[in-house]
């Protein structure tokens, strides 16, 4: 026989239910409206500003130059900004390499700039232009690291072949190159004319530049207590004193200048 249930019996726990669903809802709704008064305010604080712009020390650009291209200023809406507009527009600007934006914590943007290194200087009738390893040039109005100066490298392709050596070179000897002239000429295209910081000058080709400068220290340590002169690494490796090459030296060991 079944059992009869009577209706009146099942009043109460259907009440608890529609209690309990009704309540969820309401809970639910009191989440989303006290959410969104919270978003609304923020919005409308201080909290939601930029509060702090960091940009990591630089050398060719200064970091107010930077941050005024970037276009972002403490009291902007944090929010407000598209970081990749931002690494785009300063990844055009001319020694930049790459650029990363980030919002950090609650209210500080970060930059972090990676400029291109300088390899060397280009000089040009008394100006100078750094050139940098991707091979392009940056104008300058002072001398802003220790590198070598390059003279009559006005093409191009020959000044991005002598880029690529000179970054493959050990600091050791990068840092002892005081001046390179290139002399290239239609029979001998790569020639170039090396001086020292330590007196000597070098004679030598683009093509094997850093293959042939790496055993300089060896080559002028067994010089050690002669006359200073020209090495030239072109072919082979020979040596040749000043006085041979031009005739006269000064008293420290120099050439003496033709106009002297």
């Amino acid at each position: 026989m079944e059992k009869v249930i009577d209706i009146e019996e099942r009043i109460p726990s259907m009440r608890k239910k529609r209690r309990r669903r009704t309540n969820k809802k309401f809970s639910f709704v009191l989440f989303v409206f006290v959410l969104a008064l919270l978003v609304t305010l923020y919005f409308q604080s201080a909290l939601s500003e930029v509060g702090k712009l960091t940009i990591n020390e630089t050398v060719l650009h200064e970091s107010p130059f930077y941050e005024e291209q970037s276009g972002l200023a403490v009291g902007d809406a944090l929010w407000g900004f598209s970081i990749d507009e931002i690494e785009k527009s300063l990844g055009a600007l001319a020694g930049v390499e790459q650029v990363t934006v980030k919002r950090k914590w609650l209210r500080d943007v970060d930059i972090h700039i990676s400029e291109w290194d300088t390899v060397a200087y280009i000089e040009e009738k008394g100006q100078y232009s750094l050139l940098l390893e991707n091979g392009e040039l940056f104008a300058t109005e002072s001398l802003l690291a220790k590198a070598p100066i390059l003279n009559g490298f006005k093409d191009e392709a020959i000044r991005k072949r002598m880029t690529k050596q000179l970054m493959k070179l050990d600091e050791d000897v990068y840092h002892l190159i005081s001046e390179i002239t290139f002399e290239g000429t239609k029979d001998d295209i790569d020639s170039l004319r090396v001086y020292m910081d330590d007196g000597f000058e070098v004679r030598a080709v683009i093509s094997t530049f850093a293959d042939k400068m790496m055993y300089y220290p060896e080559i002028t340590a067994q010089l050690n207590g002669l006359e200073k002169g020209v090495i030239d690494v072109e072919v082979g490796t020979y040596f040749t004193p000043f006085s041979k090459v031009y005739g006269l030296i000064k008293e420290d060991g120099d050439p003496v200048d033709e106009e002297e």
